[in-house]
């Protein structure tokens, strides 16, 4: 009785084993079968070092796609279907190469060929450089003419007076005196460009004098100066315009050019008069003062 209980027992199970592990084969074997091939491409298959193209596969095998160049990875994306962009290697020789579709590096589905190519020759034209001569500029000295006037010559005569009861001879000989005459010393200097305004023409000791211009460069420093001497500086504002004062340091009758340098050059002139006052009037004057005294002596003795 025992037997035919285990007997049942056995083939029971043997049943139940066998429906349940039959469908599930049955629906791994659909599946294998339902599972399409994976395609795969390269677009373009040729080019030089450094030609960028697209590998495209669909239905791989796994996701993690990972696309290699002779064996060493290049590409890597997720997706069982779709498409990445590679580059050919800087150290790829000109020749056929195998480009492969990979699963995490392990498993290839797929390989095709890539043909690099030499690169292109592009000539260049020479190329010519032309230097330009260097720009000489010369500036002329002044020419400076001095005139000198012959100095003029006094004459002075002695009176003598004589009156009926006393006999005066008085014998006067007033100083000497020369009178200088002061010409100013005519300078010639070359006529400027005037671009250098100055708010006075001519000086004398004392004026003071003031320089105005214009187009120099913006924030450009600004010295003038007049025979080789500085006379003025300043800085040039941002639209390249200064004004400044002009000293002399020396008064030199005649005209003189005043050069602003301040990226450009700018010039301008003006003239330096000097008058000089003598002692000559005053001592005619004595002289005079003196004769109406003699003069008012012997009418009283007379």
């Amino acid at each position: 009785m025992r037997s035919v209980r285990r007997l049942v027992g056995i083939v029971v199970a043997t049943v139940v084993v066998t429906l349940v592990v039959l469908p599930v084969t049955q629906a791994s074997a659909q599946t294998t079968a339902q599972q399409p091939s994976p395609t795969y491409a390269i677009k373009p298959n040729y080019g030089p070092v450094g030609t960028q193209f697209t590998a495209s596969w669909s239905n791989a095998p796994c996701r993690d796609i990972r696309i290699l160049w002779d064996g060493a990875q290049i590409a890597a994306t997720v997706a069982i279907s779709g498409s990445v962009g590679a580059t050919v290697p800087s150290n790829a020789a000109v020749g056929s190469h195998t480009v492969e579709f990979s699963c995490s590096g392990k498993t290839s589905f797929g390989k095709a060929a890539f043909r690099v190519t030499a690169p292109p020759t592009t000539s260049r034209p020479p190329v010519t450089t032309t230097t330009n001569p260097p720009v000489t500029t010369t500036t002329r000295p002044p020419v400076v003419t001095t005139t000198t006037r012959p100095r003029p010559t006094t004459t002075t005569t002695r009176p003598t007076t004589t009156t009926t009861p006393v006999t005066t001879t008085t014998e006067t000989t007033p100083p000497t005196t020369d009178v200088p005459t002061t010409t100013p010393e005519i300078t010639t200097v070359p006529e400027p460009k005037r671009d250098l305004k100055l708010d006075r023409e001519a000086i004398q000791p004392g004026d003071s004098l003031e320089a105005t211009g214009r187009g120099c460069d913006p924030n450009h420093s600004v010295v003038l100066t007049s025979g080789g001497e500085k006379v003025g500086a300043t800085v040039a504002d941002g639209q390249g315009e200064f004004r400044t004062k002009v000293q002399f340091g020396k008064i030199v009758p005649g005209r003189h050019l005043i050069a602003a340098e301040c990226g450009i050059v700018l010039t301008g002139a003006v003239d330096q008069l000097v008058t000089s006052s003598t002692g000559g009037s005053s001592s005619t004057l004595v002289i005079l003062v003196f004769f109406v005294l003699a003069g008012a002596a012997l009418i009283r003795f007379t």
